[in-house]
C-alpha cells in the first residue's frame, strides 16, 4: 500500500519543479560567437547519392550544434540548431502534411531518421544511384538498404527532379524507430537516441538544472511529449485563458457604457489583446517548453485554428469600425444614406475578409483549401436559390445606395403613397407615411418604382388661381392685376425672371372670372414655403378687399405642389 504522506511529498515535488520550470527569472542571451564548422556546406539532392549524403553529413552538423546548445542555452546557439533542422527538412517530402505541422512533423522525422540510420550497418556509399558521374539513368525510387525507407524524384512542384524521403516513409518512422531503437549502434554517436534529446530539450528560458530537478515520473513520454511539458503547457495555458477573461470582462464592460464607435473601439480591443497573449504564449511555449510529436501536433493545429480565428474576429470588427468611423466624420449624418451604405459595405467587405481569412487557416490545417471553395461553392448556389427572393431585394438596395434617388429623411413620393425615409436595409426600406404610419417596402420593389423625391427640390412652385365675381368692373380688373403682380415680386423669396412671377386672367365661366397667380419661392424646405405662401394670399386678399371687387361665390380649389 502506498505511504499518502510519500504520495503527496512526490505531488509537491512534481508541482514545485513545473512551477520552478515557468516562472524561473529569464536567463541572459549570450552573445558568445558560435563556432560552427562548414556553415555553407550544400544540401544536395538532385540523386539518391546526393540526398543521402546530405542527409548523414547534416545529422551529424546537427548533433554538433545541439551539443554545442546543450552546453551554452543562448539564443544564438538556439538559432544554430534551428538553422540545421531548417536545411535538414528540404530533404523530406512534407507536401501532403498541414503546413502548421511541417516544422515538428520535419524535425522529428530527421530525429527518427538519424537514430534509425545509426543503428544499420554502413551504406556502401558507391553502390548509391548518383554516386559515379557515368551514372546517367537514375531510378524513380531508391529505398535505403535494410529498410523500407524510401526516397523519390519529385514529379512536379518546386521541388521537380529532386529527391526526397517519402511522406509514406516519413510516417512510418515512428514505427520502425521502435523496433530498432534496442539495438546497440553501428556507427559512433553522440546520443544513444538524439530523438529522446529532442523531446527533452528546452529553451535558453530554462535552464538545465531546472528541468534536471524534475521528478523522473513527469519525464515519461506521452504523446511522444514529457508529461511535464504537457503539464507545464496546460498552466501556462490556464494562465493566458484567465488573463483573456478578465480583459474581456473589462472591455465589455466599458464598451457597453459608450457610444457606437467607443463600442467598437473597445470590442476590437479583445481580440487584439488576445492575439497579443496569443503571440507571448506561443513563443513561449514552442521556443523554450519545445512540446513534441503527436501533442505538438495537435496543440500546434489548435493554436492555429486559434490564432486565424482570432485575426478573423479582428477583422470583422475592424470593418464595422473604420466605417462608424467615417460615418462620424464631423461632415457626416449618422443617419444619412451615406451612412447606410458605409455600413452595408462595412458588413460586405467583412463577411469576404472573414471568409478568406478562414479559408486560408482551414488550408494552413490541413483542410484543402480548393475542396473548401469547391463546397462552400456549391452550398452558395443552393442557398442562393433557396434565397433568391433576400438576394433580389439585397440587390436592390444596393441599387438604391448608388442611384441615391433620395437620401435619409427625405420625403418622396412612391407609387400612390408619400412619406418620409426613415432607414434603407439590406433586405427593406422604412418609410414614415404622412399620418404617422410605418410602412416597410422590399427594396426590390422600390427600386422598381417611380420615385418623386420632394426634398431634393431646389424651389417649391406657388400657384392659384382666384375667382373674382363676373360682376366686378373691367376697369378695376386692369388695375387689380397689376397691383397683385406687383405685390407678389415684391417677397424676397419669390423668384423673379423674365415671365415670373404670373398674374393673368386665364378664363371666364358663369358666376365668376379665373384670375391665375403663379410664382416660383426659392425655398426648399417646406414649412418656410408654407409660411410664405400664407403670406402672400394674406396679402392678394387684403388687396382685393381694398379695391372692394367681390369673390365669386364658388372658388375653384387650388392644385399646388404639397407635401
Amino acid at each position: 500500500m502506498v505511504n499518502l504522506s510519500t504520495y503527496r511529498a512526490k505531488m509537491a515535488s512534481a508541482v514545485l519543479s513545473v512551477c520552478i520550470v515557468l516562472f524561473v527569472p529569464f536567463a541572459v542571451a549570450s552573445s558568445s560567437p558560435v563556432d560552427v564548422t562548414n556553415q555553407l556546406t550544400p544540401v544536395n539532392r538532385a540523386s539518391p547519392s546526393e540526398t543521402y549524403q546530405s542527409l548523414i553529413a547534416g545529422s551529424e552538423r546537427l548533433e554538433d550544434a545541439y551539443t554545442r546548445y546543450k552546453t551554452d542555452k543562448s539564443f544564438a546557439r538556439l538559432r544554430e540548431v534551428r538553422y540545421q533542422f531548417d536545411r535538414l527538412r528540404g530533404l523530406l517530402d512534407l507536401s501532403a502534411v498541414p503546413s502548421a505541422n511541417r516544422v515538428k512533423v520535419g524535425n522529428a522525422a530527421l530525429t527518427y531518421l538519424a537514430d534509425i540510420l545509426a543503428r544499420l550497418p554502413p551504406v556502401d556509399l558507391t553502390s548509391v544511384p548518383g554516386a559515379s558521374a557515368s551514372d546517367k539513368a537514375l531510378p524513380a525510387r531508391w529505398t535505403i538498404p535494410g529498410t523500407d525507407i524510401q526516397m523519390a524524384r519529385v514529379e512536379d512542384g518546386p521541388n521537380t527532379g529532386d529527391y526526397l524521403i517519402t511522406g509514406e516513409s516519413i510516417s512510418n518512422l515512428a514505427g520502425y524507430y521502435d523496433r530498432v531503437r534496442t539495438l546497440p549502434l553501428q556507427i559512433p554517436r553522440q546520443y544513444v537516441s538524439f530523438h529522446k534529446e529532442h523531446i527533452s530539450a528546452t529553451g535558453p528560458l530554462i535552464p538545465g538544472w531546472i528541468t534536471d530537478r524534475v521528478p523522473e515520473a513527469l519525464k515519461v513520454a506521452y504523446l511522444d511529449t514529457p508529461v511535464w511539458k504537457i503539464i507545464a503547457i496546460a498552466f501556462v495555458g490556464l494562465v493566458m485563458l484567465g488573463l483573456s477573461y478578465g480583459w474581456t470582462a473589462i472591455a465589455r464592460s466599458r464598451g457597453g457604457q459608450a457610444g457606437e464607435l467607443r463600442r467598437l473601439a473597445w470590442r476590437l480591443t479583445i481580440p487584439v489583446a488576445l492575439l497579443a497573449i496569443y503571440f507571448v504564449t506561443d513563443w513561449y511555449v514552442i521556443a523554450h517548453i519545445n512540446p513534441a510529436g503527436h501533442f505538438a501536433t495537435g496543440e500546434s493545429l489548435l493554436a492555429t485554428a486559434a490564432f486565424y480565428t482570432l485575426v478573423a474576429w479582428a477583422v470583422w470588427i475592424g470593418c464595422f469600425l473604420l466605417a462608424e468611423t467615417a460615418i462620424n466624420a464631423p461632415r457626416r449624418a449618422g443617419n444619412s444614406l451615406d451612412a447606410h451604405l458605409l455600413r452595408l459595405s462595412a458588413r460586405i467587405a467583412a463577411i469576404g475578409s472573414v471568409g478568406g481569412i478562414l479559408v486560408y487557416g482551414a488550408n494552413e490545417i490541413g483542410i484543402p483549401a480548393y475542396g473548401l471553395i469547391a463546397g462552400i461553392g456549391v452550398g452558395g448556389f443552393a442557398l442562393a436559390l433557396a434565397a433568391q427572393s433576400t438576394i433580389e431585394n439585397l440587390i436592390g438596395g444596393v441599387a438604391l445606395f448608388v442611384d441615391r434617388p433620395f437620401r435619409i429623411g427625405d420625403t418622396i413620393q412612391f407609387g400612390d403613397q408619400r412619406g418620409s425615409v426613415e432607414m434603407v436595409g439590406t433586405r427593406s426600406s422604412r418609410i414614415r407615411a404622412l399620418d404617422g404610419t410605418l410602412i416597410t417596402v422590399p427594396n426590390s420593389d422600390l427600386a422598381k418604382m417611380k420615385i418623386v423625391n420632394f426634398s431634393a427640390r431646389d424651389k417649391c412652385l406657388f400657384v392659384h388661381t382666384l375667382a373674382l365675381d363676373v360682376t366686378s368692373p373691367t376697369r378695376q380688373i386692369r388695375v387689380l392685376l397689376p397691383r397683385l403682380h406687383s405685390l407678389i415680386a415684391s417677397h424676397d423669396l419669390v423668384e423673379k425672371s423674365e415671365g415670373w412671377p404670373r398674374v393673368r386672367c386665364t378664363g371666364v365661366a358663369i358666376g365668376r372670372l379665373e384670375v391665375e397667380l403663379r410664382a416660383y419661392v426659392s425655398t426648399a424646405h417646406y414649412t418656410q414655403f408654407l409660411a410664405t405662401q400664407e403670406s402672400l394670399l394674406l396679402q392678394v386678399l387684403g388687396a382685393v378687399e381694398e379695391m372692394e371687387i367681390k369673390l365669386a361665390p364658388a372658388v375653384v380649389a387650388a392644385t399646388y405642389e404639397s407635401e
